[in-house]
């Protein structure tokens, strides 16, 4: 079992976010933690950034989003990403263009984010969300 902190950031009054610090391949990432998110996203450009010899494929499953269904989208892996004490070495991920979220973070002076920590991270490492003490318990 792993505990990891995370922040709640208020976007405005009434209206927050979880965010949570992360690695990937040592460089750190900022992830809104959303267990609304069917599956966990990253950034297509941060990825592609960080020059890991992986691929990006085009995503043929469906993309559903609040307030729209059609954007597109990759899939790709991510090795060493961690969150705290725990950590993977191969991640499936979905990859998305984050600049609409970042342009609103910017806008209200927070820290940029790189991803989004969905719900089949949550089923599959069983995550309590500690709202309380504002933190993750990951059960490996």
């Amino acid at each position: 079992m792993v505990k990891v902190k995370f922040k709640i950031v208020e976007l405005e009054p009434e209206n927050y976010h979880i965010v949570i610090k992360g690695k990937i391949d040592n460089q750190p990432v900022n992830l809104v933690v959303d267990t609304g998110a069917s599956h966990s996203c990253f950034d297509l450009d941060f990825i592609k950034s960080l020059n890991q010899a992986t691929t990006i494929e085009n995503n043929e499953g469906m993309n559903v989003g609040v307030g729209s269904s059609d954007f597109e989208s990759k899939i790709s892996t991510v090795f060493r990403f961690k969150l705290g004490r725990f950590e993977m070495t191969e991640y499936t991920v979905v990859l998305l263009d984050l600049q609409h979220i970042n342009a609103a973070y910017k806008t209200m002076k927070l820290p940029l984010v790189q991803g989004i920590l969905g719900s089949d991270f949550f089923v599959k490492y069983g995550v309590v969300i500690d709202y309380q003490n504002q933190c993750l318990t990951i059960q490996k």
